[in-house]
């Protein structure tokens, strides 16, 4: 039998082809990229955020004060990060609404990259008067300041 050089070219490219298909897909990594500033949520847990001196870095955490959690942050901070103080902000009431009780909202942190270095930042939701249980939730973030 015999084959033509175009014929050889196809079958190498095919299996080449079909070998990518069958392929395990890389796993996404937990990087954040940004331009001037980034805002981490709870979906970002574990992430590797990279940051320039003098970039902002907003930590956005879902939570409800009425049931007594609250997200606090529990690292000390190293000086890589300057920490501005954290905010709970209640979603918008629609207009002519009475504001409605017991709605959760976001405990926001917001940080600005100080001096190159690593700094982890760990979140951990909780009643303030069961420091002794452990936390309904944690969330850690590595800072990396070029």
């Amino acid at each position: 039998m015999k084959f033509s050089f175009s014929t050889l070219c196809i079958a190498a490219l095919t299996t080449m082809v079909l070998a990518g298909c069958a392929s395990k897909p890389a796993e996404p990594e937990k990087t954040l990229s940004l331009i001037y500033g980034t805002v981490a949520t709870e979906a970002l847990n574990g992430a590797d955020i990279p940051l320039e001196v003098g970039q902002q870095l907003e930590v956005r955490l879902q939570g409800n004060r009425s049931t007594g959690h609250q997200w606090v942050q529990t690292e000390p901070m190293r000086g890589m990060l300057r920490d501005a103080s954290p905010r709970y902000e209640l979603p918008p009431t629609p207009e002519g609404a009475e504001p409605r009780v017991g709605v959760g909202g976001t405990e926001i942190f917001s940080f600005v990259a100080a001096r190159p270095g690593v700094q982890v930042l760990v979140f951990e939701y909780r009643r303030s008067w069961e420091s002794s249980q452990e936390a309904s939730k944690r969330v850690y973030y590595r800072v990396v300041v070029h």
